[in-house]
């Protein structure tokens, strides 16, 4: 019990990390990666990561934006409100030129952008991802550090038993 809390810790000080780099909060995150220990036939711990890709930018877009042509709508001189789109993915707000929120078949909003001159052929644009932000050499150094400094207090306790 005592190995799953310190593991919980690194775990929980990673999931911090990268909360505070991709602007993701951090229940979902820790909802996304499944933690699997290490047994006796098994001498590895896991961590699964199948549900933790980029997310649609249109979850870090202002919820009361988030209404298809809210950006692309005209002012009173007949220009455009936003040369795009504004959301506040990496932790940043950023203009992201070029792009509209549409809606998907099944009546979703997504942030897309055109792929052509011409207005059919349109890409999705993605967020940050926090498998990416796991994989980033910052965080694992950290993770690396947190578990070396827990494994000699493992080691003793479970000597001690």
């Amino acid at each position: 019990m005592q190995a799953k809390q310190s593991i919980g810790r690194c775990a929980q000080a990673a999931i911090k990390e990268v909360s505070t780099e991709t602007n993701i909060k951090q229940k979902e995150i820790r909802q996304a990666y499944q933690l699997h220990l290490a047994k006796r036939d098994r001498l590895r711990l896991a961590i699964d990561a199948k549900k933790a890709g980029a997310r649609s930018l249109i979850n870090f877009v202002r919820p009361n934006q988030r209404k298809a042509g809210h950006f692309n709508a005209l002012n009173k001189r007949g220009a455009h409100k936003a040369p795009g789109v504004k959301a506040k993915a990496w932790g940043k707000s950023k203009i992201y030129k070029y792009t509209l929120i549409g809606s998907a078949p099944q009546s979703q909003l997504l942030v897309c952008a055109r792929k052509g001159k011409g207005r059919t052929p349109v890409k999705g644009i993605t967020g940050p991802s926090s498998r990416g932000a796991f994989i980033s050499q910052r965080l694992q150094q950290i993770v690396e550090c947190q578990a070396s400094g827990r494994v000699r207090v493992e080691l003793t306790r479970s000597i001690n038993n």
